[in-house]
C-alpha cells in the first residue's frame, strides 16, 4: 500500500469537519463551517480547531459534525446541539494573516459516545516533551494538511429526495515545508501547496480551516523500501494566502503553540 495511503486511513482516524444552516431556518442552505482534529490531555477530549470557527459557529441550534472514518461509505454527519457544548477560545488576534487563531470545543459525554467506530483521539501527552524539547528536524518525512473542502461539497440537484443528503469532502494533501517562526508566546509554521499541469487539489482550501497539519516521520527498512515510522500532529491551520505565482501558502499554529498552549489549557479543565 502507497504510505500515504497509510497516512491516509491514519489522520482521517483523528479528523472531523463542522456543518451549518445559512442562514437560519433554511435547511437546503447546509454549508461547510470549517474543520478540526480530535485530541486529549488526560481524561479530556477535545476538538481542536482555529478561533475563528469557533466564532462562525452559532451559540444556539443545531450543528453537523463531519465524522470521515478509513471505511469507505457514507457516514451522515452527526447532529449536536450547541447549547450542549463548550467552546473555548484560547487566542485569536487582530490579524487574520498572522494569529493568533486557536480554539477548542468540548462536546457533552453523550455526543462523544455517538462518534462512529474508528474515531479517535490523538493524545497531546504522550508527545509534548518529545515535540516540545526534541522535534524531528521539519526537512525529515512528509508533511500533511488535512481538512474538509468547501468547493468539494457536492450539491445535491434541486428536485432531490428529502432525505438525499448533501455531501463533504476533504482532503490529506502532502504539502512543502516553507519555514517557521515564533512570535509571542505562539509559534507558526508556514507550508506551500505548488500547482502544475497536473495538480489535482482544491483551488482554495476554504473549510480547511482549523484542519491539522500533521508531519510523518518516514525511516528506511532493512530491504531499501520506506515505512510510515509515526504521524505527528504539528499544526493547525487558520490561513491561505492565495495562489502567486503558482504557489499557495497555508500558515498553521507549530507544535509549542499545541503541546504548550493548548495542552496546558485541557489540563486544566480536568476535574
Amino acid at each position: 500500500m502507497p504510505l500515504l495511503a497509510i497516512v491516509h486511513d491514519d489522520i482521517t482516524d483523528f479528523s472531523v469537519g463542522f456543518s451549518k444552516v445559512f442562514p437560519p431556518q433554511k435547511p437546503s442552505e447546509v454549508r461547510l463551517a470549517g474543520s478540526g482534529t480530535l485530541v486529549s490531555a488526560g481524561k479530556v477530549h477535545a476538538i481542536l480547531t482555529a478561533a475563528h470557527v469557533l466564532s462562525n459557529l452559532p451559540g444556539t441550534g443545531d450543528v453537523g459534525l463531519i465524522v470521515p472514518t478509513r471505511h469507505k461509505g457514507y457516514h451522515a454527519p452527526m447532529v449536536i446541539d450547541m447549547e450542549n457544548i463548550r467552546k473555548i477560545l484560547i487566542a485569536k488576534g487582530a490579524d487574520d494573516s498572522q494569529g493568533p487563531d486557536l480554539g477548542l470545543i468540548i462536546l457533552s459525554p453523550a455526543d462523544w459516545l455517538r462518534l462512529p467506530t474508528g474515531k479517535t483521539f490523538f493524545n497531546l501527552c504522550n508527545r509534548r516533551d518529545k515535540m516540545m524539547n526534541d522535534p524531528h528536524p521539519p526537512l525529515r518525512g512528509i508533511w500533511v494538511i488535512c481538512g474538509m473542502v468547501g468547493e468539494w461539497t457536492n450539491n445535491p440537484p434541486q428536485m432531490r429526495l428529502p432525505q438525499q443528503p448533501k455531501g463533504f469532502h476533504g482532503l490529506c494533501m502532502p504539502v512543502a515545508f516553507a519555514n517557521q517562526r515564533q512570535q509571542g508566546d505562539y509559534d507558526y509554521i508556514s507550508v506551500q501547496v505548488g500547482k502544475n499541469e497536473s495538480y489535482e487539489g482544491p483551488e482554495s482550501f476554504g473549510g480547511c480551516s482549523g484542519g491539522g497539519l500533521w508531519h510523518v516521520i518516514v525511516n528506511e527498512q532493512s530491504n531499501g523500501r520506506l515505512a510510515v515510522s509515526e504521524a505527528l500532529l504539528a499544526g493547525v491551520a487558520f490561513y491561505e494566502s492565495g495562489w502567486e505565482r503558482g504557489r499557495n501558502t497555508i500558515e498553521c499554529h507549530g507544535r509549542k503553540s499545541i503541546y504548550g498552549k493548548v495542552t496546558g489549557k485541557l489540563e486544566g479543565l480536568a476535574p
